[in-house]
């Protein structure tokens, strides 16, 4: 009886026993060896694009970090943009008109008087009344701004134009220098789409206290009525990486379609797309679908209007398509308009950041990419929010350096395997067991209580 105690314990001892086998650097696909320096007591690694084609799980779950003895606390997390957005300001403006007359710039007499900050409180240009229709240069007023501004945006009244104009810049309305020798400004109307370009990107150029703006365009009546100095959104966020897919047809678009298939090659968080057309001076719509796997439905991402127009030599390309992170590997294009040569695809997306505890002795390596690996909990999250402090957070977190990609189990370790299911075995044969050993003891039980009672009755 004993000996049949003793199995029934040994086979339910042996599945738990086998389910807690730790993992090894060689049961993934994938690794890199890590670099470190310092003593912090954590690292951090913006992940590399080779962890988003290797991982099989769209949160990476399937990654470990290891030290030299087994793996270590580790988390991925997505960095927000921190905004922290200055108020855009209107600018006073001046208009200036070309005159017969001119000074040794080319221009009118400006006749300004400033403040003692450098801002204008009087103009009386002479000369430029007499050609008040054909205002080709503006005078603007920077002076009261606190931060150089990152951008520029106009607006004008008057119709359609096109036009390339210069930005010059001056701390005394004496001395001039160029700050943008050509930038675009257009509003054109094509059948229901407007194209419209009000902003000159600065690019983070020094501004002095005065632009002068020159404007072609005022010969043709196009005269300005607004001008805002705005600043970009400052943000403690990596930039976007960029994937440029090439299509290729899809025999399954509806009559009168065309559409193209793309693929990632990977769990990407993309976020932005855009299409480059093939052709110049071509507009088209398209439908845009993603779907995580070949046997889903896919799924529509929006549309978007995609242009590629040169005018006077400027190339004009439509804007960008924002939305929340997609991490699906397969994207489709649907058009009426395009025929031939597939459209390029280019998908933005935002590196994660890897964190990991600086606990046990190195060497350290990130291994991933292992079918059927579940994520792990980690403390990490908590720590980060308890020590939420940028000063606390830079002497805590130091920088970790990924080398090549190597091959570990390579690709077998990316394939879903049917394990065996030894464990139900197991677990019956255990079970079976137990009922034996139950009806061995009842069946002792019953010979011992009818000896007894045919003792008794004799």
């Amino acid at each position: 009886m004993k000996r049949l105690a003793l199995l029934l314990i040994l086979l339910f001892a042996v599945p738990s026993f086998a389910a807690d086998q730790p993992l090894r650097r060689e049961d993934f696909a994938y690794g890199m060896d890590l670099t470190v320096s310092g003593n912090s007591v954590m690292y951090s690694l913006t992940l590399p694009a080779a962890i988003y084609k290797g991982c099989t799980r769209p949160d990476l779950g399937d990654l470990r970090v290891f030290n030299a003895h087994g793996p270590a606390p580790h988390l991925i997390r997505q960095i927000e943009p921190e905004k922290s957005v200055r108020p855009a300001h209107n600018l006073p403006f001046f208009p200036l008109a070309e005159t017969t007359s001119t000074d040794s710039s080319g221009f009118a007499d400006l006749g300004i008087t400033v403040n003692s900050t450098g801002a204008i409180i009087a103009f009386h240009p002479r000369g430029a009344e007499e050609n008040a229709k054909a205002v080709t240069i503006y005078l603007l007023d920077a002076s009261s701004l606190e931060h150089r501004p990152d951008w520029l945006e106009f607006a004008w009244t008057g119709g359609q134009f096109s036009a390339t104009v210069r930005l010059d810049s001056s701390d005394d309305l004496n001395r001039w220098h160029t700050l943008v020798s050509s930038a675009a400004l257009a509003e054109l109307r094509f059948n229901e789409h407007d194209l419209l370009r009000q902003r000159i990107d600065l690019k983070q150029k020094t501004t002095g206290k005065y632009l002068r703006l020159s404007w072609p365009q005022g010969k043709d009546g196009i005269r300005l009525t607004a001008v805002k100095a705005g600043y970009a959104s400052e943000t403690r966020t990596q930039e976007r990486a960029l994937l440029t897919l090439t299509g290729q047809p899809d025999a399954d678009a509806k009559p009168g379609h065309t559409a193209w298939l793309y693929t990632t090659e990977g769990v990407f968080p993309v976020d932005q797309l855009n299409v480059r057309l093939p052709e110049q001076n071509a507009l088209a719509d398209f439908a845009i679908f993603s779907r995580a796997d070949e046997k889903e439905a896919w799924r529509r991402r929006g549309s978007l209007l995609a242009w590629r127009l040169t005018a006077d030599g400027t190339q004009f390309d439509n804007k960008i398509l924002r939305f929340a992170p997609v991490t699906d590997r397969f994207w489709r294009l649907e058009s009426e308009a395009v025929r031939g040569k597939a459209p390029v695809l280019e998908l933005g997306w935002l590196p994660g950041q890897l964190l990991f505890l600086a606990q046990g002795e190195g060497p350290y390596s990130v291994v991933y990419g292992k079918a059927g690996q579940l994520p792990v909990r980690s403390q990490i999250a908590q720590l980060l929010r308890e020590e939420a402090n940028d000063s606390l957070s830079g002497k805590l977190i130091g920088a970790a350096q990924a080398g090549p990609q190597k091959v570990l189990a390579g690709a077998t370790a990316l394939q879903v395997k049917k394990a065996l299911p030894w464990r139900q075995w197991l677990l019956w044969a255990g079970l079976l067991t137990g009922v034996l050993v139950v009806a061995a003891m009842s069946f002792k039980l019953y010979r011992e209580m009818r000896q007894k009672t045919s003792t008794d009755g004799n």
